[in-house]
């Protein structure tokens, strides 16, 4: 975790941010950018982040292939490595989470914070392609704000 960053992360976080770690090594990148943690999110699947997308109504499986799609070529995975350490692209967006979660007041970073962050840069391709689902930074506010009020479905 970027030593500026004192929020506690959720296990889900965790799991998440080293889900893109892994994504990243196996494919030979050196960077974790943030496609790598939105797959990371998407792969771990069970947080608030992946439920406001799901209430917007982004198709998660077509969404995971837009954003491999965003990946940058194939490096040289080496035997063995199977997860990075954090890199500069990976403590950016982590940044730009704690960012959030001083805005919004919270106890912890989670992978809705991350997402949030992923969407701060409307220019960002991770950010067009949530756009062309309709979801950008206001719209996903919105829908984790229903995540966690628990009116899911009601």
């Amino acid at each position: 975790m970027p030593e500026s960053v004192t929020y506690p992360f959720t296990s889900r976080t965790y799991l998440a941010l080293s889900i893109a770690r892994g994504i990243a090594a196996a494919k030979g990148h050196a960077n974790v950018t943030p496609a790598h943690i939105a797959l990371g999110i998407l792969r771990e699947g069970e947080n608030p982040a992946a439920a406001a997308l799901q209430l917007a109504g982004v198709p998660l499986r077509h969404l995971r292939h837009e954003i491999e799609s965003e990946l940058p070529p194939d490096g040289h995975p080496h035997f063995g490595e199977v997860l990075l350490p954090s890199t500069p692209g990976e403590r950016e967006v982590v940044e730009l989470a704690a960012a959030e979660v001083t805005k919004l007041n919270n106890p912890y970073l989670g992978n809705e914070h991350l997402l949030l962050a992923m969407l701060y840069d409307p220019t960002s391709p991770v950010a067009q392609i949530l756009s062309r689902h309709g979801v950008t930074y206001e719209t996903a506010l919105t829908h984790l704000r229903t995540v966690f009020s628990g009116n899911v479905g009601k």
